[in-house]
């Protein structure tokens, strides 16, 4: 029997193999990310054969006429790690569902991650702030902007509310990198700065640096902002709208795939409409006269992505923008001053990005880009009215009656001052940059090459009316600007790179990394040493800390955050150096639930070689009063007498220091849970930023102390949503005036040629000036404490087979009255200074709606 059954095997494998041997399997399946959203485009393969699928726009494949037996299946992707698993195929049909990863070595350095994810252990970064998107479009306050939706974040402090600009621990403005799409931007604002050039309907990813940050990035001290605008939607089709529209704006984003190498398109439009509807709404009614546009921009920004292969991704990307004012006084006008300004900017951007892969661990991505921002403005008008006739808004009936009876009294008749101008600046740069990642196990290496040409120009003609000019020439803390000026400067800006992140334990993560950069305005070349960890004190908590030393080269495109103007032509600069910052930084975070995250970061950062504008020893007037006399007469007080003092000049030095330290508090609800809808942050941040130059401690402009952020939001229904801020600030530094001085203007004689100091007066007598004091002065004060709750409430519906959603945004829903500077002027009968505070925002609503198509 056993025989038998041995020959009965063998004899039904000889005639069964062949049609074993003919039968073949299908495989199926769905590819998808962490989130659960369908990944498109994903090459699916079986290892060692020719079989293999992209995902479609839902994520899944087919592969079919399989021989049955083990694979590996391998799925690959650029931006996600690749899958690999062995699996047993049997004839018939097998089904898989498999989850990618994002690549954390693409990642590593632009993250692209929600605010609501937890940072990796081995992430060494330090100070990083990630923002989702749909918080910087929905964020109440934040005018649907990213920079303002960041200012609510610790070690963030907004300048006023008028401004989007970034004040990042205790450093200004032009010290923060700040790029799109890996591509250097300067000025990336519109209106004057109220909101910035990221469309929040096409940003991906948000990313703040606020210090330590890699040996990547250069040429700023202080921070890294990287945004990343999204590709277009393939999954609705070729094409699809999306439409955002409130009381001051419009903003139109169309999307689609296109039909080769798995691409896809995205186009974005914006304009404010404040000068087609404000703008005749408030002459209607008589608020203003003449012929006025209130500022407006506009602008599109485009993004092609194409894969033309596994291993290669191409993006382009374009924008072209354009601020616009026009604002002409009318000679019919009730009030006696006049201004007239026409300003025209634009803001440029193309460039290229080749992302290569040419296996698994390594990662090349090659940038080819050309931007410029360009402007132009002219001026003119009278006015001064206040400080010619004593009256504030003075009209034009009552200075001619003024001027009349003066006139008819024979005593000189008070003209108000004129003033002409033009400006135009241009900065233009062509870049060249290259970054490669290459995970070699336990190290991640990383290098890159950047190259850069600068052309970058300033001009300026402006016609000063001769007292005005007399004014200034007795003002030593004026710098004496020229009658015109127009310079333009090209340049090289070399840069490369290397950086090693390595595992020294099983625990802690280290990074090192070296920096080469070349000034050409300044020939110059410096050495930039960076280092950071991160050490897993157990599966919640982290301790990450950071040093390094930074460079920032002089430039005309860094000045304009600067509000300041500095002559870097030729002659000024071979003794320059370029400004310098070193970092350290110490933080601890905790995963205290599943929701709840805590952070607490310290800092201390020292500024050397900045740069300020000369200050040499001149002539300064002064004169005393003589007691008992009336001193509001010219008898009253003694003839000007020259003293030494300081002249500031145009003139750039290297002749300040600072420092800059504080430490942050934040906790973050990372993520919902079950039913709980609650979601937002609280965080406290005590920071001190001081200058020190000629032996003085002078206050950082934006030195403040204590601040508090509270934001939040609450999603009441699925239809239905609530956020707030509410931020507490101390105030800032400010230079209070000490009294009152007679005002000294220098004068030709007309019969020796000589200059000559006298005291000024007119037809009321002796002309007063306001007295701030010396240097000592300076930020010794402080404005009041800043505090302001904003609402925002959403509701969503769906109608007529679209998405819509419909906001109603107030900021200072109190109206808190906050206080952006104090205004002095001289009483000229008690001799006595009146001060008036101007504000911030008072109560703004703001409704709007946004359908998608």
């Amino acid at each position: 029997m056993k025989y038998l059954l041995i020959v009965f095997t063998f004899t039904c494998s000889i005639y069964l193999s062949p049609l074993v041997l003919a039968q073949t399997a299908t495989l199926k399946g769905i590819v998808k990310d962490l989130n659960n959203e369908p990944i498109v485009g994903a090459t699916v393969v079986l290892n060692g054969t020719t079989k293999g699928a992209k995902t479609k726009k839902d994520g899944s494949f087919e592969i079919q006429n399989i021989e049955p037996k083990s694979y590996y299946l391998v799925v690959k992707l650029i931006g996600y790690e690749e899958y690999r698993e062995m699996i047993s195929i049997k004839s018939g049909t097998e089904e898989v569902s498999i989850k990618l990863k994002e690549s954390s070595v693409l990642l590593n350095s632009v993250e692209v991650t929600s605010s609501r994810r937890v940072q990796k252990q081995d992430d060494t970064r330090t100070s990083v702030i990630t923002l989702d998107p749909k918080e910087a479009k929905f964020k109440a306050g934040a005018a649907e902007d990213v920079l303002r939706s960041l200012q609510s974040f610790p070690g963030v402090v907004a300048a006023n509310d008028f401004s989007s600009q970034l004040i990042i621990r205790g450093s200004g403005p032009d010290q923060n990198l700040i790029l799109l799409d890996n591509i250097e931007v300067f000025n990336p604002y519109r209106l004057y700065g109220f909101i910035s050039m990221f469309n929040p309907e096409t940003v991906s990813g948000i990313t703040l640096l606020t210090g330590g940050f890699g040996a990547k990035y250069s040429d700023r001290l202080s921070a890294v902002l990287d945004v990343t605008n999204r590709e277009g939607s393939r999954d609705k089709g070729y094409f699809s709208t999306k439409a955002n529209i409130s009381v001051t704006n419009a903003n139109i984003v169309t999307e689609g795939k296109l039909p080769l190498w798995n691409g896809s398109w995205i186009v974005s439009g914006r304009r404010t409409y404040y000068d087609l509807i404000v703008g005749p709404v408030i002459k209607a009614t008589g608020a203003v006269e003449g012929d006025i546009a209130l500022p407006n921009f506009g602008d599109v920004q485009a993004k092609i992505a194409l894969q033309p292969s596994s291993e290669l991704k191409v993006l382009v990307n374009a924008i072209f923008s354009r601020d616009n004012t026009e604002f002409l006084s009318a000679t019919n006008r009730p009030q006696a001053d006049s201004f007239s300004i026409i300003d025209n900017s634009f803001n440029d951007l193309v460039g290229t990005t080749f992302i290569y892969t040419p296996f698994k661990d390594f990662v090349s991505t090659t940038s080819f880009s050309w931007y410029k921002n360009r402007g132009s403005n002219n001026f003119g008008g009278i006015g001064g009215s206040q400080f010619v006739t004593g009256e504030r808004d003075i009209s034009q009936e009552d200075l001619r009656n003024l001027q009349d009876s003066l006139r008819n009294a024979g005593v000189d008749v008070p003209t108000l001052f004129s003033i002409n101008g033009r400006t135009n600046f241009s900065f233009q740069k062509w870049s060249m940059k290259n970054d490669q990642i290459w995970n070699l196990g336990a190290n991640t290496l990383e290098f890159g090459v950047l190259t850069d040409w600068l052309t970058t120009g300033v001009g300026f003609a402006i016609d000063i009316d001769p007292r005005l000019r007399a004014l200034q020439a007795a003002n030593p803390r004026i710098p004496p600007l020229p009658e015109s000026f127009d310079n333009n400067v090209s340049y090289l800006r070399l840069g490369s790179y290397v950086q090693n992140s390595f595992r020294a334990t099983n625990d802690l993560t280290v990074t090192g990394g070296l920096r080469f950069d070349y000034f050409g305005l300044i020939n110059k070349a410096y050495l930039s040493p960076r280092f950071s960890f991160s050490y897993a004190v157990d599966p919640i908590s982290t301790i990450r800390g950071a040093w390094g030393i930074y460079y920032q080269s002089p430039g005309y495109e860094k000045l304009f955050d600067q509000q300041v103007f500095i002559d870097f032509t030729s002659p000024n600069l071979p003794n320059l150096r370029a400004e310098r910052a070193m970092h350290y930084v110490l933080g601890y975070e905790r995963l205290l639930s599943p929701e709840w995250q805590f952070k607490v970061e310290g800092y201390y950062k020292s500024f050397n070689d900045l740069i300020l504008q000369e200050v040499l020893q001149g002539t300064v007037y002064n004169s005393e009063r003589i007691p008992g006399t009336d001193s509001t007469k010219r008898e009253g007080w003694t003839t000007p007498v020259a003293s030494i003092g300081d002249s500031v000049t145009v003139t750039p030095i290297n002749i300040a220091t600072g420092e800059a330290y504080g430490i942050e508090f934040m906790l973050q609800k990372i993520q919902s849970i079950g039913e709980n809808k609650l979601y937002g942050w609280v965080s406290y941040s005590f920071a001190i930023a001081n200058r020190f130059r000629n032996n003085l401690v002078i206050p950082f402009n934006f030195d403040r102390r204590h601040t508090i952020n509270v934001v939040g939001g609450w999603k009441v229904s699925e239809a239905f949503d609530v956020n707030f801020t509410w931020t507490f600030g101390t105030g800032f530094p400010w230079t209070r005036a000490k009294g009152i001085r007679p005002r000294i203007v220098q004068v030709t004689d007309t019969l020796t040629g000589q200059k000559e100091a006298k005291l000024d007066q007119d037809w009321r007598g002796l002309i007063f000036d306001v007295d701030r004091g010396g240097n000592e002065n300076l930020n010794q004060a402080r404005l009041p404490n800043y505090h302001r709750l904003d609402v925002r409430a959403t509701t969503y519906a769906n109608w007529f087979g679209q998405k819509w959603s419909f906001y109603l945004d107030i900021v200072n829903v109190y109206n808190n009255v906050n206080i952006i500077s104090e205004n002095y002027r001289v009483d000229r009968e008690s001799l006595q200074l009146q001060t008036r505070e101007v504000g911030m925002l008072p109560i703004l609503p703001t409704l709007g709606f946004s359908v998608e198509m």
